[in-house]
């Protein structure tokens, strides 16, 4: 029997090859069943059937081969492993990127030599003059632009995880992970280093906003679960050790979500504060939630002493339109101000406001 010894083309090469389970599959088929499906040759190489190939020289058998006639071979290869294979959203963008220079390299042989204009037979979405290569890929390889656009900033910082994309072996919310807790690393050795400066003196009114830990870092997925923090947090036990710069009479507002409502109430006696009302933020947008999506943010009152408090049209609901994350609404300060008074402090503030001592990381 022959031995052939054939390379793969270029073309083929764009899509990775079956590994694994899915090879033996293959391998098992073609030796009960014999190879029914040709290998494509172009050019003396294989254009399509590589792993029909490798399988049947496993197996010692001569595969049987047929000559690609066509005028658009990338476009062949395109159509015909898009059909068979199960390449993820993630594999499609890198190959995307890989195929777009191709692409536009075929377009430009066919006009200079074309005679009768063919139109394609088996790609739809040819690239077109000044359309963004993401957008064309995308449409070819039914993948959002948003991956395509990460896989090219990937590229740049790490081309060994692309090339592992593409043969399936992590996914692109495995490297988003693996950075966001790189940048965690980061913001916790930065803290370290540098120690904020506490607030000076004692607080009639405190609103504070603790980074609830979802037990969700590890496991950050901004493609999936998007509920998951972007910032640094604090276990609850970390929080409950804040020595808050309280006054003998002092008003407090304690900022929580549906999941830790049951977490402020020991805490709250921790700080030495009693329970008096719950203010309701309607975000007028529905968010994402793993049970229920979430609309709506919740806000403790809660008391020590005898603080000054004078409320005539405030009610436990407030409505106002989110903005960025974690950020709280303008409306809830105005309530705040008209409320109370003496000296106010926003502890784990995202920025600076008039009237108020601010304490966090990000004011900076």
């Amino acid at each position: 029997m022959k031995i052939f010894d054939l390379e793969s083309h270029k073309f083929a090469d764009i899509f990775p090859m079956v590994e694994g389970v899915q090879a033996e599959q293959l391998k098992m088929d073609i030796k009960e069943n014999g190879l029914i499906q040709p290998v494509v040759l172009f050019e003396g190489k294989i254009l399509d059937g590589r792993n029909r190939y490798r399988a049947s020289m496993e197996l010692g058998i001569t595969p049987k081969f047929e000559e690609y006639k066509g005028e658009k071979p990338l476009e062949y290869v395109i159509s015909g492993n898009l059909k068979r294979r199960h390449l993820t959203a993630d594999q499609r963008a890198v190959i995307a990127q890989e195929v777009m220079p191709m692409l536009e390299e075929e377009a430009k042989k066919r006009q200079a030599t074309s005679t009768g204009g063919n139109k394609p037979q088996l790609v739809e979405k040819i690239p077109k003059a000044g359309e963004r290569s993401s957008v064309q890929a995308g449409k070819m390889f039914n993948v959002n632009e948003k991956y395509i656009r990460d896989v090219k900033k990937l590229i740049i910082k790490s081309p060994e995880k692309v090339e592992q994309i593409k043969k399936g072996e992590i996914t692109l919310q495995d490297v988003k992970r693996e950075e966001r807790l790189e940048k965690i690393k980061q913001q916790r050795e930065e803290l370290q280093k540098e120690v904020l400066e506490q607030p000076k003196g004692l607080y009639d009114v405190i609103v504070i906003d603790p980074p609830w830990n979802y037990g969700t870092d590890e496991n950050y997925n901004p493609e999936g679960f998007r509920g998951t923090t972007p910032y640094m947090t604090m276990t609850l036990d970390e929080i409950k050790n804040i020595k808050l710069p309280i006054k003998d009479d002092c008003v407090l507002w304690l900022w929580t979500t549906n999941l830790f409502l049951p977490d402020c109430y020991p805490l709250l006696k921790e700080w030495g504060f009693e329970l008096k009302s719950m203010v309701t933020w309607d975000k007028q947008h529905i968010g994402t939630g793993r049970w229920l999506r979430s609309q709506t943010e919740h806000c403790i009152l809660a008391i020590k002493g005898k603080p000054f408090f004078n409320n005539t049209k405030w009610s436990t609901l407030i409505s106002e339109k989110r903005t960025e994350h974690s950020a709280k609404p303008e409306i809830f300060y105005k309530m705040v101000d008209e409320i109370c008074a003496g000296r106010k402090l926003d502890y784990f503030a995202r920025k600076k406001r008039e009237g108020w001592d601010v304490y966090g990381d990000e004011v900076k």
